[in-house]
């Protein structure tokens, strides 16, 4: 008898707990949110294991209706994260020896921003940049584009323009050394080569001339830094025409007219008289030979 006491004691104390464990009022509700979560995750387990189970058939979707097309070669999108710098690194040293011409300025800024050449003002179409040692410097993109032109030109040095979105293109001139070509695609702070001289502005020395053009209209550089290509405005193009402020200094400008015009006035000019010159060389050419034909007919009348 004893040793079935014994034996006994431990069950009932064991179904004691449990009687006063079920005498709690938390105790069901918590059983039923357990039981509810495992019912909860094993569905969610199945209606993963059927969405992962094989991939969709796509070849019902029309290709026209879609937002890609396959068949264009891809074209990274900027968007407006892209803002314009400055044609240089922050650490060459660089400032603005000469300013855009702005219509709305003072004579005396109006002034300085004016190029001498050729017996003729030409407002500055862009700003000119330099090193305070006058050495040469690397010249960047100012923001990423595509290489629309290269060329070598007689008055105005090596010449790089970059096309941009919203009809932004930005003009590089002066350059001693180019390392694009046309048709390039270059990224923001690319190289494109290295601050020269040219025949344009001599008294410059070595620098860059930097256009930023809307539309095919010079707009000042240096109210587009920091912004993007959309947020650039054409400026108006009435009231550009301005007196020549030699007149108020006594200057003596001889074999021109007193008005001043533009920087791409110049370079139209040199570009016709590089024509000019072509036409006159082969008029000349043809000259010389139109004489050596007459000199050999005349040979054979006298023989």
């Amino acid at each position: 008898m004893g040793d079935e006491k014994q034996r006994s004691h431990p069950v009932e104390k064991s179904a004691s707990k449990w009687q006063k464990l079920a005498r709690k009022r938390w105790i069901y509700p918590a059983v039923y949110l357990g039981f509810a979560a495992i019912v909860l995750a094993a569905v969610l387990w199945m209606q993963g294991g059927q969405e992962n189970a094989g991939p969709k058939d796509l070849s019902g979707i029309d290709e026209e209706r879609s937002a890609f097309d396959t068949n264009d070669e891809s074209v990274p999108v900027l968007g407006d994260s892209e803002v314009f710098k400055v044609p240089a690194s922050e650490d060459s040293g660089v400032f603005v020896q000469k300013q855009f011409y702005d219509t709305s300025a003072s004579t005396q800024e109006q002034q300085a921003a004016l190029v001498f050449y050729n017996n003729t003002y030409y407002q500055n179409a862009g700003i000119d940049y330099a090193s305070e040692d006058g050495a040469s410097f690397d010249v960047k993109a100012a923001m990423s584009g595509k290489v629309v032109k290269v060329s070598d030109d007689q008055l105005l040095g090596n010449v790089v323009h970059l096309e941009h979105a919203d009809g932004v293109v930005t003009v590089y001139e002066s350059l001693e050394a180019v390392e694009v070509a046309e048709g390039d695609k270059v990224k923001q702070g690319d190289k494109l080569g290295k601050a020269g001289t040219n025949t344009f502005d001599t008294d410059a020395g070595v620098h860059v001339h930097f256009e930023v053009r809307k539309d095919g209209t010079p707009v000042n550089p240096l109210d587009v830094f920091n912004q993007p290509s959309s947020a650039i405005e054409g400026p108006e193009k009435a009231g550009n025409e301005v007196s020549n402020p030699s007149a108020s200094e006594g200057t003596d400008v001889e074999n021109k007219d007193n008005g001043t015009e533009s920087e791409m006035d110049a370079e139209k000019d040199a570009e016709d008289d590089a024509k000019s010159a072509d036409e006159d060389k082969s008029d000349e050419q043809n000259n010389n030979e139109q004489k050596s034909d007459d000199q050999k007919s005349d040979t054979k009348d006298s023989e």
